[in-house]
């Protein structure tokens, strides 16, 4: 299409805002467009409008505050992308957005971020291992399940043209062994591990743990190795960088990592 296009994501009020301002005002040079995707019914409030004049503080080219209905996603975001590539036809566009698996394959999104709070116990990122097996066979079993987990396709209310289940003999330790092994299977139980509102991180080029939002406890430190070796996993699997960092997005004298910064200023470049 000629935009660049970077997909900031995260479970609600974890940042995700604070970094994209960050973005905007230390690493852009050319101010880029800015997407706020709601799922229609959300309780979120547009912001105040900012004024599109000299001296505006604003730093974005545009923005919009995009109302979606998970079933017209696919439709309505490239539509809004589209009409900002006929304005601008190698601009930057950011859109954020709150950790909706129907978001993740709506658009070829050229760079990924995930923004999350600082854990404080395991199991709120991770599935707890009986689950995590629960949920695992049940997606083996169920192909909209499986389109769920792996590409993040949800049916309004389970109600629509997704197939049905279908009875199939239980998988032998020896097949589920084979599966498991092969790339696909590695991908699906590395996600399968993962509470839903996370499984976004995976797939993320940058994964951002703001550590002003959330509690320490005393599983924090484990969840985070966990985090660590999943992202190693992934690496080793599917060859996406998916890098780590730790820093505090509401620090007001702005002191974010320059590793993050360096990280980040890829994806604040114009498109081609």
């Amino acid at each position: 299409m000629g935009l660049s296009v970077t997909f900031v994501s995260g479970p609600r009020r974890s940042g995700k805002s604070a970094l994209i301002e960050a973005m905007i005002h230390r690493v852009w040079k050319t101010a880029p467009h800015y997407i706020r995707l709601v799922k229609e019914g959300s309780d979120k409030l547009p912001p105040r409008p900012c004024q599109d004049k000299p001296g505006s503080k604003c730093g974005v080219a545009s923005a919009r505050w995009l109302d979606y209905d998970p079933d017209q996603v696919f439709a309505i975001l490239p539509e809004a992308l589209a009409a900002i590539h006929r304005r601008d036809r190698y601009g930057s566009v950011v859109i954020e957005a709150d950790a909706d698996p129907n978001l993740r394959c709506a658009y070829p999104y050229d760079h990924r971020v995930f923004v999350m709070p600082l854990p404080g116990t395991i199991s709120e990122v991770f599935r707890e291992t009986s689950r995590a097996a629960e949920e695992l066979r049940r997606v083996l079993d169920d192909t909209a399940a499986f389109a769920s987990e792996i590409f993040g396709l949800f049916t309004r209310d389970g109600d629509d043209a997704a197939e049905p289940s279908e009875d199939r003999a239980d998988m032998t330790a020896t097949q589920m062994r084979g599966f498991l092994y092969s790339p696909l299977g590695d991908e699906l139980a590395t996600r399968i591990q993962l509470q839903q509102p996370y499984h976004g991180l995976v797939e993320s080029d940058v994964i951002v743990i703001n550590t002003r939002v959330g509690e320490r406890g005393p599983e924090t430190e484990e969840c985070l190795r966990r985090v660590g070796r999943l992202l190693a996993r992934t690496r080793s699997v599917s060859g996406r960088h998916g890098e780590l960092f730790l820093c505090d997005l509401c620090d007001q004298n702005g002191s974010i990592d320059r590793p993050l910064l360096k990280a980040l200023k890829p994806m604040c470049a114009g498109g081609k």
